[in-house]
């Protein structure tokens, strides 16, 4: 009932939001410019959301064979150099150039955010319209989206910003570059931890307590794992998931590599780059194995998985009304024989 209430206060509230930027914006008249050579796309959220980005840029970049500037959170800097299509990265509204002729506000956007492309003279402004008037972020802008309150893949909802100047593909896969330095010292890392034959690479940590799994019930899959195929387990997640995967380890008999806390943005890329099946929790984790196509089980708590799921053929998503404790061991397990025999 609470969700049901939710979504329609945020119906009423886009269409409210939509229907004053009809009625007074003065910004919707500008025409669009006959030539686009300069873009700035703004998706200042994390590595998820960044990474569900790629269709966006890969369309404008095929469409305008423009250069791609993209602002980000500074946070997110490092994540942002293994995007594709980007020609400049931005960490910073004081560093936005005045000669853009397309501005592509992404995720919700804010006043703030919509003014500064406004008062850099940024020539056209996009954005999306998924928020409603408590951001008020599509006064400035020159074309918003029609408001869509549909469950979709976030690919989905970036795409429909920019179909709404005309631009669309078929190709809507992700894709993510891994550096060399990365690439060796994490393949060297394997062979001196004697990483071999199916490497699982298990990431439980997430930002949110309500989307992570139950410690003890990693221990029969890890279980399951490593004596049906040999396999060599690999836990990573940031500093502040070392309490998680520790348990993990002291509870399990099987020898177990854990990288949490102990890789750069581009290593972690790089360990998921080169494992054959990923285990992830609602977190990035999933989102970075669907663009390196890896076979990918997500595990769904209190989230979203018709907007977030991985997007990739190979995955498995669980999902049980809304809680992890709703999942046990043995569906982690039937999604591996089902995903490993795809």
């Amino acid at each position: 009932m609470l969700r049901y209430i939710s979504k329609l206060i945020q119906s009423i509230t886009l269409w409210a939001d939509f229907i004053i930027y009809i009625l007074f914006s003065p910004f919707k008249f500008k025409k669009f410019p006959i030539k686009v050579q300069k873009i700035l796309v703004v998706e200042e959220r994390l590595i998820g959301d960044l990474i569900v980005i790629i269709p966006v840029l890969r369309a404008l970049k095929f469409k305008y064979k423009a250069d791609i500037h993209l602002l980000i959170n500074p946070k997110m800097a490092d994540v942002a150099v293994n995007l594709p299509y980007v020609d400049e990265i931005k960490t910073s509204k004081r560093s936005i150039e005045k000669d853009y002729d397309l501005g592509i506000i992404l995720h919700k956007g804010s006043f703030s955010t919509s003014f500064v492309l406004l008062r850099n003279n940024v020539k056209y402004r996009v954005g999306c319209a998924k928020e409603g008037v408590f951001t008020a972020k599509g006064f400035f802008l020159n074309k918003k989206t029609f408001p869509n309150t549909k469950e979709q893949h976030k690919i989905e909802d970036n795409l429909d910003v920019i179909r709404s100047i005309g631009i669309d593909t078929q190709n809507k896969s992700l894709q993510l570059k891994t550096n060399e330095k990365s690439e060796q010292k994490i393949l060297k890392l394997f062979k001196d931890k004697k990483i071999k034959g199916l490497k699982v690479v298990i990431h439980p940590g997430a930002n949110f307590k309500s989307h992570e799994w139950i410690n003890e019930r990693y221990i029969p899959v890890i279980d399951y794992l490593y004596k049906k195929y040999a396999a060599s387990i690999i836990l990573t997640g940031s500093e502040k998931d070392k309490k998680i995967t520790q348990s993990i380890v002291t509870n399990s008999n099987v020898p177990i590599l854990d990288l949490s806390g102990s890789t750069t943005i581009s290593e972690f890329f790089s360990v998921i780059n080169n494992a054959d099946l990923v285990i992830s929790v609602d977190t990035s984790a999933m989102h970075v194995a669907a663009a390196f196509n890896k076979p990918t089980i997500a595990i769904f708590g209190n989230g979203h998985p018709k907007i977030w799921y991985p997007f990739t053929k190979k995955r498995v998503v669980l999902f049980k009304n809304y809680s992890t404790k709703n999942i046990m061991s043995i569906d982690v397990i039937k999604a591996v024989e089902n995903i490993l025999q795809k």
